[in-house]
């Protein structure tokens, strides 16, 4: 399915998903004008096409102790397929490796990982990280403050240009 074929009320469902997904189908029914049935069947569908991949909840990372967060830029030993193959399925194995993107520029990945504190990143650094043998080399940058940080995703964007302002 691709974005332009959604009509507006599969982009309103939607929308109304990410800021709360756990609103009951019958208020999003309310809220988008339909029937909970007709809403149950665009979710299904949404479902079934892939663009719902999963309900997730959003956890506070300083109440769990996962305040300390690091960007690691990683460059491999050789931009070869099989190597960046086996450094992503050890990555995807790493529960503190938050995020993993391929990358531009001097650096092929760009991880981002939480840990309890210093000491901690630490240990995941030299136990997890470094000693794989893809790897040539690791920066880190810590995060002194995360100003902001979305999970919603600007599905309706196509309404507004990137400053904002109407079109």
């Amino acid at each position: 399915m691709k974005l332009n074929s959604f009509d507006d009320i599969d982009l309103q469902i939607l929308d109304i998903l990410q800021e709360d997904a756990d609103v009951p189908d019958k208020r999003i029914a309310e809220r988008v004008g339909l029937s909970p049935s007709s809403v149950l069947a665009r979710l299904r569908k949404l479902k079934s096409e892939g663009i719902i991949r999963r309900y997730v909840a959003i956890l506070d990372e300083e109440k769990l102790q996962r305040s300390t967060v690091a960007y690691v830029f990683v460059t491999l030993s050789r931009h070869d397929v099989k190597i960046a193959r086996s450094f992503v399925k050890k990555i995807r194995g790493n529960p503190f490796v938050m995020e993993c993107s391929h990358i531009t520029g001097k650096a092929d990945y760009l991880l981002r990982v939480v840990a309890r504190d210093i000491p901690q990143y630490r240990e995941i650094l030299m136990e997890r990280i470094v000693p794989m043998r893809e790897i040539e080399s690791v920066q880190t940058w810590f995060v002194l403050k995360t100003e902001k940080r979305e999970t919603r995703l600007p599905i309706r964007g196509d309404l507004l240009d990137a400053r904002g302002g109407k079109k």
